[in-house]
Order: C-alpha cells, then sequence, then structure tokens
C-alpha cells in the first residue's frame, strides 16, 4: 500500500526519460536529462523540418539515431533507477517501522509513536503515511500548530493532495478542534 505512489514511475521513465525523477523525488541529474532530451529534440526537429540546408541528410540522420540511442539509455537508467528506489522503499515485515508506530499509537505510547515516526520522516521525508500519522498524532495531544504545519508539508507532497480523503478529514477535524475549547 506505501508504495503505491512510485508504482507509475515505470511507464513514466519509458515515455519521458528523465522528468519521472524530477518530479518524484526532485532529482537534479534527471532534470538535466530532461533539458538536454528536449533541446536536442527541439534542435533536430528545426534541423529536419525547418532549416533543412543547416546539416546535411548523413549528418541529420545520425543525430537522429544519437538521440534514440540517449533516449533508450535514460529511459533504461530512469527504469533502474525507479527498481532500485522501489527495492529501497519495500517494507520488511520484521523491520516494519510504521506497524511498530501505529501499535504504540493504538496502545497510547504517544512519546514512543512520535519518535519512530520522526525518524521514518528522517529516513524519507516524503513518507506521506508517516507525516499524515503524525499530523494525527500531533492533533490527538492537542498540539494544533505543529499538526497545522505537518498538514500544510503533507498538502505539498505528490499522492496526497487535496483529493485524498484522508488528508482533508483531517484537516476537517483539525479545524473543528481548535475552534472548539473542549476535546
Amino acid at each position: 500500500m506505501r508504495d503505491r505512489y512510485y508504482a507509475q514511475d515505470a511507464v513514466d521513465n519509458v515515455l519521458v526519460a528523465g522528468p519521472s525523477t524530477v518530479w518524484s523525488c526532485g532529482s537534479w541529474s534527471g532534470l538535466a536529462v530532461a533539458v538536454g532530451a528536449a533541446i536536442l529534440l527541439n534542435v533536430l526537429l528545426l534541423v529536419s523540418f525547418g532549416w533543412t540546408e543547416l546539416v546535411g541528410n548523413e549528418l541529420r540522420i545520425t543525430l537522429w539515431a544519437g538521440l534514440g540511442v540517449s533516449w533508450t539509455a535514460a529511459a533504461v537508467w530512469s527504469l533502474r533507477w525507479s527498481r532500485k528506489r522501489a527495492e529501497q522503499r519495500s517494507v520488511d515485515p520484521e523491520r516494519d517501522r510504521f506497524g511498530e508506530a501505529l501499535d504504540h499509537y493504538l496502545s497510547g505510547d504517544y512519546y514512543q509513536t512520535e519518535q519512530i515516526l520522526e525518524g521514518l520522516l528522517r529516513q524519507d521525508i516524503r513518507d506521506v503515511d508517516a507525516r499524515l500519522m503524525l499530523a494525527t498524532l500531533l492533533r490527538h495531544t492537542r498540539r494544533f500548530d505543529e499538526a497545522t504545519r505537518q498538514l500544510d508539508t503533507l498538502a505539498r507532497l505528490e499522492g496526497a493532495g487535496s483529493g485524498n480523503w484522508k488528508y482533508d478529514k483531517s484537516g476537517s477535524c483539525l479545524r473543528r478542534q481548535k475552534q472548539s475549547p473542549t476535546f
């Protein structure tokens, strides 16, 4: 369930090499690949269909072949990168820190829950489930300002947009609890 946000990466990597690494984790190398591919494609389109006299036919064919090879190489690199990332994100049942945090939360041990969730967020700042659970914990312990900051951060993450019903429900509960003096 927690890996569903990265399931689309493989398709995105083949269609557009580079950008999926930019929008899934803010990779500068992915941005460089995407910009380079876009510039090369635009130049090739210009010399192939606009100013055909700028380069000879043999050079044009060589450049198109180079674009195809580099695009394929970038797609393979992106696929390997997304697989490696998926393997890193896969949860070993014996080391499931999120499940451990959930157990502590349900048993009422909020300090230990917060420690585990903050550790998970140090490992992966984009962990939507851990951030949402931390916001819920902070709201439950009436630390509304901190919970609001977590929900604001959550709103900016991919996969946790305003269409996410869990995020919407937490935000509305937080607003309601801030307004009422009693819990």
